[in-house]
C-alpha cells in the first residue's frame, strides 16, 4: 500500500517536472523556484482571505457602499 502511494507520488511529481520544465535546472534553482511560488501561493491566499472575503461577505442586495467602504463616508469625488 505504501510502495504504491510513493509510486503514484513519484509519478505525479516527475510529471510536475517534465511540464514545468524544471528537470532542466539545478538543484537550488528547484529550490528557489518552488520557495518563490510558495510565496506568491501565500501572498495570494493572505489577499483573498483577507480582503476579498470580508468584501464579499458585505456585499448584498441591500448593502450600500457606505456599508462596505465606511471611511469614504461623507466624501465627494471630484473630477478635474
Amino acid at each position: 500500500m505504501l510502495d504504491n502511494l510513493v509510486e503514484f507520488a513519484s509519478y505525479w511529481w516527475f510529471r510536475y517536472l517534465m511540464v514545468t520544465e524544471l528537470y532542466m535546472c539545478e538543484k537550488w534553482e528547484r529550490v528557489t523556484i518552488h520557495v518563490i511560488f510558495m510565496v506568491l501561493f501565500c501572498v495570494f491566499w493572505y489577499f483573498n482571505y483577507s480582503i476579498l472575503l470580508s468584501i464579499t461577505g458585505l456585499i448584498t442586495p441591500g448593502a450600500s457602499i457606505a456599508d462596505i467602504m465606511p471611511n469614504v463616508q461623507g466624501q465627494t469625488l471630484k473630477v478635474t
